[in-house]
């Protein structure tokens, strides 16, 4: 991951969410299928997570996880972010957290 944040494991976009049930007897369960950045070096070995100068995550949209890369997760295990572009390179988003 670079100089990026550990705790910073994924990033990504969601791109459908599953309910499943299975019947009157279960509590349904909520899936969400999520597209994600590559959370590892390039294949030039350049990061795909990166900090700026005032330490704001960087993510490199261009370099994605295939499909079959652990595309599910459940709601508890997501945080909503925002993405803004960077300026300099368009493949680049800015991840900002949402405030609580």
């Amino acid at each position: 991951m670079g100089d990026a944040d550990a705790t910073a494991e994924y990033v990504g976009v969601i791109k459908d969410i599953f309910k499943l049930d299975y019947g009157p007897i279960s509590t349904p369960i909520i899936l969400m299928q999520c597209a994600w950045v590559r959370n590892k070096n390039d294949v030039w070995g350049n990061p795909t997570y990166k900090r700026d100068e005032v330490r704001f995550l960087v993510c490199n949209f261009w370099y994605m996880m295939t499909k079959d890369e652990e595309p599910f997760v459940f709601p508890t295990q997501v945080q909503q972010m925002f993405f803004m572009d960077e300026e300099q390179n368009p493949s680049w988003k800015v991840v900002v957290q949402k405030e609580s």
